[in-house]
């Protein structure tokens, strides 16, 4: 049973991009108990009208996802379709529903780079307080997307109490999760012998982290490096070809007030694979 995620929101912009959520929501909530909500927002207001061709078209390719979503067990299934600013719309979707997971699709790197604050995927992930899942596609083709997403999970912890919710979706999920490769990155370090130090500490900390996941019967791993984390972490992610990085959106020491810290968007904006991004204020940080 899969209880971290009970509640979803699909979040459908009707690009075949959005066509790779159906296909994610599957991977990461494998119980078909899930309640699902698929969710598009019009633009204008007229164009919302229930009597109008626009709304008509956009319903019936709303109706046809849900169906699919019904033929594959998932029984209780509506659909959403407000107006408005499309970031905001999501958020307020989300917020009145309480769901506990909403999926994105962004549209690859250029998306990002030529509307980098104009991107509703961004601003979600900058400043929504739920949990957000990014499906990565790189432009050309459609299927970057990883079909199986717990295939081999990437977890990026600074060990902060906050950096390891991820843990709990991995308990949760763990007769679905293939393999988990944890990586921590030392950024600062006062000297040679304080940086060894770190790189020690931390080794030790992951060691037991991943002996923890063989007791689930996970194949895990460690990366451990000095640099800069978001690069290192898109690097690795890369080189260890995982099919989804699933991350904090804040670590230790991040600015009060800021929902998602510097290497979080970092990581979203530079990373070519999908992306879990999880708020930390679930958990306190004592």
């Amino acid at each position: 049973m899969n209880d971290m995620f009970t509640r979803v929101l699909l979040a459908m912009d009707l690009t075949p991009k959005s066509e790779i959520l159906l296909p994610c929501l599957y991977s990461l909530c494998p119980d078909t108990n899930t309640e699902i909500i698929l969710a598009y927002v019009f633009d204008e207001e007229e164009e919302a009208d229930p009597y109008g061709s626009s709304y008509k078209k956009v319903y019936s390719k709303l109706q046809g996802y849900a169906n699919e979503l019904v033929r594959n067990g998932y029984e209780a299934v509506s659909i959403e379709t407000p107006w408005g600013e499309v970031f905001e719309e999501i958020t307020r979707v989300g917020d009145d529903k309480e769901v506990d997971l909403t999926l994105v699709s962004s549209h690859g790197k250029g998306f990002f780079r030529s509307a980098l604050l104009g991107s509703t995927t961004f601003d979600l992930a900058r400043a929504s307080k739920r949990p957000l899942f990014v499906a990565k596609t790189d432009g050309d083709s459609d299927d970057l997307a990883d079909d199986d997403l717990l295939r081999k999970l990437m977890i990026p912890t600074d060990f902060s109490k906050k950096s390891l919710v991820a843990l709990n979706l991995i308990r949760s999920l763990r007769e679905h999760v293939a393999e988990v490769v944890f990586v921590h990155v030392v950024e600062r370090s006062r000297n040679q012998d304080d940086l060894e130090s770190k790189l020690l500490n931390a080794e030790s900390r992951m060691e037991e982290l991943v002996a923890e996941m063989k007791l689930f019967g996970i194949k895990a791993s460690y990366l451990v490096d000095k640099g800069a984390a978001s690069k290192k972490i898109c690097r690795w992610a890369e080189e260890e070809n995982v099919s989804m990085i699933a991350m904090t959106k804040t670590g230790a020491g991040l600015v009060k007030g800021l929902v998602m810290g510097a290497t979080a968007q970092n990581v979203t904006l530079n990373s070519e694979r999908s992306l879990l991004l999880l708020p930390a204020d679930e958990v306190s940080n004592d």
